[in-house]
């Protein structure tokens, strides 16, 4: 009896063993893409992304994947339409070669274009569930879905206002125009002046 629960107890803690393998290997995993977050994208150091991805990285999109450059490319795009750009995870999850993490992102639109949206000067914040596979200490894929109704509400909001002021030089124009008109019909000595042509 005593050898099975030697057995038992051994059996345990291989099993605890490679638990606190894979919760170590987990915590690592989720520091990295906390580095990457951190060094890349706060703070536009471009390089790091170098050193956590792997040379093989896939940034998968819809219908295509990418690759590094495209990856750091659109990060600098990011970047450079916002003088205050700040990332902060609010949730990060992992589990084998997983690392789920819930990122919100804030800024002011206030420098160069993004994706086609001229810079408003508005403060937009953009939530997104971003899942990275980390493989031997890199990582060799990421996978994102992100809210960027902010942008669409933006160029919304920039339509209605460019709208209201065209028809507030319209209705500008309509007043100096009527205003420049005579009230009436002038009359000439000698003139007959028909207002409306009747062929």
């Amino acid at each position: 009896t005593g050898a099975i629960m030697n057995g038992s107890i051994h059996r345990r803690n291989a099993g605890w063993e490679e638990e606190k393998v894979a919760v170590s290997s987990a915590e690592e995993n989720k520091a990295l893409v906390r580095h990457l977050f951190e060094e890349v994208y706060n703070r536009g150091n471009l390089d790091v992304a170098d050193e956590v991805l792997a040379p093989d990285f896939a940034w998968k999109l819809p219908g295509k994947d990418a690759g590094i450059e495209v990856y750091k490319q659109w990060i600098a795009s990011q970047l450079a339409a916002s003088s205050d750009l700040h990332f902060s995870i609010e949730e990060q999850v992992a589990e084998g070669e997983k690392v789920v993490t819930r990122l919100i992102g804030s800024g002011t639109h206030d420098q160069k274009g993004f994706e086609g949206f001229a810079p408003s000067g508005v403060r937009i914040t953009i939530e997104a569930i971003i899942i990275h596979r980390v493989v031997e200490g890199k990582i060799v894929e990421e996978r994102n879905k992100a809210d960027f109704s902010p942008f669409w509400q933006q160029r919304v909001e920039q339509e209605r206002i460019e709208r209201e002021r065209v028809e507030q030089e319209l209705r500008v124009a309509r007043s100096i125009q009527q205003a420049s008109l005579p009230k009436e019909v002038p009359t000439l000595e000698n003139w007959q002046i028909t207002p409306y042509y009747q062929p």
